[in-house]
C-alpha cells in the first residue's frame, strides 16, 4: 500500500506539484483532430493537468492552444472569435495567433508597446496521426517526439477513440497493467485464455518505464509450454496490451494492437486515448473502438451504478455490464476520484502495479531533485515498442516474446 502522502503525490498534476511538474515535460495527447475539425471553427475549451486552456484552428489550418484567459482583463478566450489568423477576444478585441503571440490591441493608443512586451501563454503544439499533441514545460526544453508504431500507419489502418473518464489518472493505468483481472471482470466477453487464472509475474525495467510477462499454464502440454502475455508501461501514461488475433474465413490473419493514454484533466478526471491498429490491411468496422458518445462521455457512470443489469447477471453474464471498457471504467471509477490506495492489501498479482507507482513516484522526486524524466532518453526506439502474447515453450524466456517473437514459437 501507500502512504496517503505518497499517494497524494502519485495522484495530483497540477502545476506546482512534483508529478505535475514532470509530467509538463512530455508530449501530452491534447485533443482528437476531429475536435477542430475547421479552419476558423469554434474554438474549443480545454484542461489539461488542472490548466484551463482553449484549442483553436486558424485560417491555414494551424492549431494553437492558449490559457483560456485573456492577457488583457482575463476573460475567457473560448468566447472569442477565432478570424483571420487568430483568436479575438470578444472583450475587447485583443488578438492572438496560434504561438500567443499579439496581433492587435485596438483599445491601445497606436505607440503602445503591449505587443512586444507580452505574449500569450501558450503551449508547444504538434498535430500527428490525428492527434494534437501539447508540450506544456519550458519551450526551450521541449524533448524529442516520440514516434510511437502506430503513428506511422495509414489511417485505414488506425482506429482512434477519446473518452473522458471520471476518476485520477492513475487508477486507470493500473487497471490497464493489471492482467490478472481479465479472467474474472472480462469473463464473459473474453474466450479462449487458458484455465490458470492465477499467473506468476515476471518485470524487467526499461529505459522508458518497464515491461512485464504474466505467465500462465495452457491447457494442453503443460509441463512443455507455456502461455505468456506481455505489458509494456511507458512513461508517463503509456500502456501497450496484446494484440488481437483473429483469423478470417479466407486464411488471412487479423492483427489489432491497442495502445493507450491516460492523460490527467485535473486530479478527478482524465482523457482516455486509444489507439487501435492493424498491422495486416484495413482495419475493420467489428474491430474499431465503439462506444464512444456525443462529447465523449459515456452513458454510464457511478450515479447509476454504469448501467449494470442484475438480470443478466443471475443469467450468467459475470458482470452485468456490457463492454470490455465499459467494465474496466465502472470498476477504476467505483474506487472514487481518488483512490484510498492506504487501505489496500496488495497480492502476488499485484506486482505490475506495485512496479508503475515505485516507477512514477521515483521519477518524479528524482525530477524534483534535478534529475531527466524518465523515458526521454533520444535512444529510446519508441517505433519498435510492442506488446505481445503467445504460447512458448517451458524453457523459453519470456523477453523473446517481445524481442524476437520468430524463435519463441512453440
Amino acid at each position: 500500500m501507500l502512504s496517503k502522502e505518497e499517494n497524494e503525490l502519485l495522484a495530483q498534476t497540477g502545476p506546482g506539484t512534483a508529478m505535475g511538474d514532470l509530467m509538463r515535460r512530455y508530449w501530452l495527447p491534447a485533443l482528437l483532430s476531429e475536435e477542430l475539425p475547421e479552419r476558423d471553427g469554434t474554438p474549443l475549451k480545454l484542461r489539461l493537468l488542472g490548466e484551463d486552456l482553449v484549442a483553436f484552428r486558424d485560417t491555414e489550418g494551424r492549431v494553437g492552444i492558449l490559457d483560456e484567459a485573456c492577457s488583457h482583463r482575463c476573460a475567457s478566450l473560448a468566447y472569442g472569435r477565432n478570424e483571420e489568423g487568430g483568436l479575438r477576444c470578444l472583450y475587447h478585441g485583443w488578438k492572438y495567433d496560434v504561438a500567443g503571440n499579439i496581433l492587435e490591441t485596438p483599445p491601445e493608443p497606436a505607440e503602445s508597446t503591449f505587443k512586444s512586451r507580452i505574449k500569450q501563454p501558450s503551449c508547444l503544439v504538434r498535430e500527428h496521426a490525428g492527434i494534437v499533441w501539447a508540450y506544456m514545460g519550458p519551450k526551450h526544453l521541449a524533448p524529442f517526439f516520440p514516434e510511437f508504431e502506430w503513428t506511422h500507419y495509414p489511417a485505414e489502418q488506425v482506429s482512434l477513440a477519446k473518452t473522458i473518464q471520471e476518476c485520477n489518472w492513475a487508477q486507470a493505468v493500473e487497471g490497464d497493467i493489471d492482467s490478472a483481472h481479465t479472467d474474472y471482470l472480462h469473463s464473459s466477453d473474453v474466450r479462449g485464455r487458458p484455465k490458470d487464472h492465477a499467473p506468476r509475474f515476471e518485470i524487467e525495467d526499461t529505459k522508458y518505464g518497464y515491461r512485464y510477462a504474466a505467465i500462465r499454464k495452457p491447457d494442453e502440454d503443460a509441463d512443455k509450454r507455456k502461455w505468456v502475455r506481455v505489458t509494456l508501461f511507458a512513461a508517463p501514461f503509456y500502456t501497450f496490451t496484446p494484440p488481437l488475433r483473429i483469423t478470417r474465413p479466407n486464411g488471412e490473419i487479423y492483427e489489432t494492437a491497442t495502445h493507450r493514454a491516460y492523460v490527467p484533466i485535473d486530479d478527478a478526471s482524465h482523457s482516455f486515448f486509444s489507439c487501435s491498429v492493424s498491422r495486416f490491411g484495413p482495419i475493420g468496422d467489428a474491430q474499431r473502438d465503439a462506444g464512444v458518445e456525443s462529447g465523449y462521455r459515456p452513458a454510464g457512470n457511478r450515479e447509476n451504478m454504469h448501467l449494470q443489469d442484475r438480470v443478466a447477471m443471475k443469467a450468467g453474464n459475470w458482470t452485468g455490464i456490457k463492454g470490455i471498457r465499459a467494465q474496466d471504467r465502472a470498476m477504476t471509477e467505483s474506487m472514487g476520484l481518488l483512490a484510498p490506495r492506504y487501505k489496500e492489501h496488495l497480492g502476488a498479482t499485484d506486482l505490475a502495479v506495485i512496479r508503475f507507482r515505485r516507477r512514477m513516484i521515483d521519477a518524479a522526486k528524482a525530477f524534483m531533485a534535478g534529475g531527466e524524466p524518465l523515458g526521454l532518453d533520444p535512444s529510446i526506439p519508441y517505433h519498435e515498442l510492442r506488446s505481445e502474447e503467445m504460447v512458448v515453450p517451458a524453457d523459453a524466456h519470456w523477453t523473446m516474446v517481445v524481442d524476437a517473437p520468430e524463435l519463441a514459437q512453440a
